[in-house]
């Protein structure tokens, strides 16, 4: 074929490709190459179509990559090759041919974008933020690239300092439902624009009304009003759209803890549904040496690693364990460290953040590191890693602190609990994981250092019931209870303080429900979240008894409660999340406040109220008998964590001994 025969059948086929005649043209670019086996351009321009017409990328990969060798200053076949290997997965071989594009030519806002996506799934997400950034000065009336950067914005520093970028990509482009939906959410995470962000999510449904992003984010946005059985009627209703979903499965998981309605045998069964989203892999090989006396590389993981409840009674835990025995891996998912990370950090011996990480990167990250056990504290609560726990990424894998339920999944072989929580034989059943019970009390407890003195109520004021906990957790039949309690004590007033009670929106709600339960609301005190945690546990001095919610009693706030000198008052009942309230006043030998009925719960309020002499006693004796309790007892609880978590050691080794004696 000579020169001109060869330009003639490459314009032919070049027509036939810019008319989207694809085999025909590929049949023109073939017929070239095997003429002209060394012609760049026909191997050029073969993988450039392939990758444009879509679903053929391991063709375009194959086509380009040869091109490459016959000519590998082409900038547009590295452009090309870069994408089509991005577009396959193939981010780390794709990374380095996008780079070089865009040192040729840093103008080229599609090259941008993809560099950020490799990067992405490379572990890489403030690499990424950079890149987009890139792509939003070249393209900055790019409503895609304003909405591309606002999330990847959101992964790393949180939903609310995305705002900007979701509202230029309206300004943009009015009709983009996602960027609606993603303004909602950051509205919702800001504070105080609950309403707003409802709004701007019901206009993403209007624009798309199956828009599952937005439906997920609406069913949030009621929860943060307290209406959690019309949470659960959105959460159930895009599962019936999409039940793979697995972050909309673990919120409505989670939001099952706070109902009352729900029996435990239909939570459990809801929380088996997880685990078939995944395939666990029984003959994962793991390389960990199964010597029983080893030093154990126990790896935390958790969003909480930072200012948080979760962080308050692992600390003690980290604190006091034998470092000769045992060595910590935290792996942080959270785009907040503050001083508590800071704590935290200074007590393993590698601090991962994942947060943005995606699970492949995750995965090697942690598989590099080679736990012995891997343990999670956040169960189906926000920003789990459950997904990424399901891949089986040592040996053993459990469940601890942060969730008050099974995870459902069958990666997490085993449950840290006690006994009082968690029942022998009748937990058991409502559990995939083997329960361990380490200890007669699951928790130790580090009291804050700004804690204030215990301080009794001022004379003038009236006997005052308190609950600080999560409004979320105070349903409406504990609403009635309390409202026969304060009929009882007709001089008595409620103080409710909880997160989200600054919003109008949400105090509107609350006070409708107070109302409709018979609370008189003009004997109730609402009071919001305060940042300063001395302010916060000085709350307690205008309380003289702490109600607990229930079914899912409150653990921080009974352990502040008790801490700052406030008898707490709990209702026993059927599961973990009912039960940890006498597993708490158990541990400081005040297992009498915790009740078997709604009637003796209102008694033991009641009695405790109206004796003024053993309330004034208690407000100096509490923290006392709280520091001589096994919640204090914080190297005892560490021996005991490590001694539980030992023998599950031991016993795998024992297996691993077994199953190569059967080779």
């Amino acid at each position: 074929m000579n020169h001109k025969q060869r330009t003639q059948l490459l314009e032919e086929a070049l027509a036939l490709h810019k008319s989207h005649l694809h085999e025909d043209a590929e049949r023109v670019y073939a017929k070239v190459r095997i003429e002209c086996p060394k012609d760049f351009d026909a191997w050029y321009l073969s993988g450039a179509m392939a990758y444009q017409r879509g679903g053929h990328l391991d063709e375009a990969i194959e086509l380009l990559q040869k091109a490459r060798k016959l000519n590998s200053d082409s900038l547009e076949c590295r452009m090309f090759l870069g994408m089509a290997l991005a577009d396959s997965g193939r981010h780390a071989e794709a990374e380095p041919h996008l780079v070089r594009t865009l040192k040729k030519n840093p103008h080229m806002a599609e090259v941008w974008e993809n560099l950020a996506r490799c990067q992405r799934a490379m572990g890489l997400p403030r690499e990424a933020m950079a890149s987009l950034t890139k792509y939003v000065e070249i393209e900055p009336l790019s409503a895609n690239a304003q909405e591309l950067l606002g999330e990847l914005t959101a992964v790393v520093h949180g939903f609310a300092s995305a705002e900007s970028h979701f509202r230029k990509a309206i300004e943009i482009d009015p009709a983009f439902a996602i960027a609606w939906s993603n303004l909602g959410l950051s509205l919702l995470e800001k504070g105080g624009h609950i309403a707003q962000g409802m709004e701007c999510l019901d206009k993403a449904l209007q624009l798309d009304p199956f828009l599952i992003a937005a439906s997920s984010a609406r069913a949030l946005g009621l929860q943060r009003l307290f209406k959690a059985e019309e949470s659960l009627d959105l959460y159930n209703s895009i599962l019936w759209m999409e039940p793979q979903n697995a972050f909309v499965l673990s919120a409505r998981n989670t939001l099952l803890n706070y109902l009352p309605q729900w029996e435990r045998g239909a939570i459990f069964e809801a929380h088996q549904e997880f685990d078939k989203l995944y395939t666990c892999e029984e003959s994962t090989v793991f390389f960990n040496p199964p010597e029983p006396e080893k030093k154990l590389r126990i790896g935390f993981v958790s969003s909480d690693l930072r200012k948080h409840s979760v962080a308050s009674f692992l600390l003690p835990l980290l604190q006091n364990f034998d470092s000769a025995r045992v060595q910590i891996l935290l792996y942080h998912c959270h785009h907040t460290e503050d001083a508590m990370s800071a704590t935290l950090r200074e007590l393993a011996s590698k601090w991962t953040n994942l947060n943005g990480v995606e699970d492949d990167a995750a995965a090697t990250l942690i598989q590099r590191d080679a736990p012995d056990i891997l343990i999670d504290l956040a169960g189906h609560t926000a920003m789990n890693r459950l997904p990424l726990l399901s891949r089986r990424l040592a040996p053993l894998q459990m469940s601890y602190l942060g969730y008050p339920n099974t995870t459902g999944l069958s990666a997490i072989t085993h449950r840290l609990v006690d006994e009082t929580t968690d029942p022998i034989g009748e937990a058991d059943a409502f559990a995939t994981e083997k329960l361990i019970r380490f200890s007669p009390c699951a928790w130790a407890y580090q009291p804050p250092a700004e804690a204030p003195h215990p301080a009794m109520p001022g004379e003038d004021q009236p006997i005052t019931f308190g609950s600080f906990n999560n409004f979320l957790k105070v349903t409406d039949e504990t609403l009635k209870v309390w409202s026969h309690l304060l009929e009882e004590l007709p001089s008595s007033r409620l103080f409710i303080k909880s997160i989200y009670l600054d919003d109008p929106e949400v105090q509107r709600h609350v006070i409708e429900r107070l109302m409709a339960c018979g609370i008189p609301i003009d004997r109730v005190e609402i009071s919001s979240f305060m940042s300063s945690t001395a302010d916060h546990l000085a709350a307690y001095n205008r309380v003289d008894v702490a109600l607990d919610t229930f079914p899912y009693n409150g653990t921080t706030t009974t352990c502040e409660a008790l801490w700052m000198g406030v008898p707490v008052v709990s209702l026993i009942g059927d599961r973990h999340a009912a039960r940890v309230g006498l597993s708490l006043l158990t541990a400081i030998g005040h297992a009498e406040w915790a009740t078997e009925t709604k009637e003796l719960y209102i008694k033991s309020a009641i009695a405790l109220a109206r004796d003024k002499s053993l309330r004034t006693q208690l407000r100096t004796s509490l923290r006392a008998e709280f520091t001589q309790s096994i919640l204090c007892d914080h190297l005892g609880q560490a021996t005991r964590f490590e001694a539980g978590i030992r023998q599950i050691w031991i016993e795998w080794c024992s297996k691993m001994a077994g199953s190569q004696e059967s080779v």
